[in-house]
């Protein structure tokens, strides 16, 4: 029996669903390493539970894609719904109404770079304590600076 159009399209939208949750998978998986130890088990444990989902929709894909169409972007939100809830967000749902705006991968990903953010400026901030400290003259430096500046007024008058 041939497959209609609408088959295809179901298909399509099913594959297309699979993906973002897939996409929504693995920046949760990224998003878990970078937070510390509590959140990261937790998250952790909720993306494995996850692609377990994902990979069992993506066998049933053919069949019945009205129903793995939901159920991934099910899984999907899921995963967004524990990134927000372990994120830097702290229990607040920063990336409220993310869903509406597009994927849960994006938010997921907005979540990260959230967390990731304090320590690259905890770095930056070192580095460039450092770079001042290397390039920040002594008094004693200050000193024969001015001095030889002195000097040279002085024999510039005379």
């Amino acid at each position: 029996m041939p497959k209609s159009g609408t088959d295809r399209e179901a298909r399509r939208a099913a594959s297309k669903a699979v993906k973002q949750a897939e996409r929504a998978q693995k920046q949760a998986r990224k998003l878990a390493s970078s937070l510390p130890e509590p959140a990261r088990s937790k998250l952790g444990r909720a993306a494995t539970a996850e692609r377990r989902r994902i990979v069992i929709l993506k066998r049933d894909a053919d069949r019945m894609p009205f129903a793995v169409r939901r159920a991934a972007k099910r899984s999907s939100s899921r995963l967004e719904r524990v990134a927000v809830r372990y994120g830097s967000a702290g229990g607040r749902a920063s990336s409220a109404g993310s869903s509406r705006r597009g994927s849960s991968a994006k938010a997921i990903e907005r979540q990260r770079t959230q967390v990731e953010q304090p320590s690259k400026m905890a770095i930056l901030s070192g580095v460039r304590t450092i770079f001042t400290t290397i390039t920040t003259p002594t008094d004693q430096e200050r000193a024969r600076k001015t001095a030889k500046e002195r000097l040279r007024r002085m024999e510039r008058r005379n």
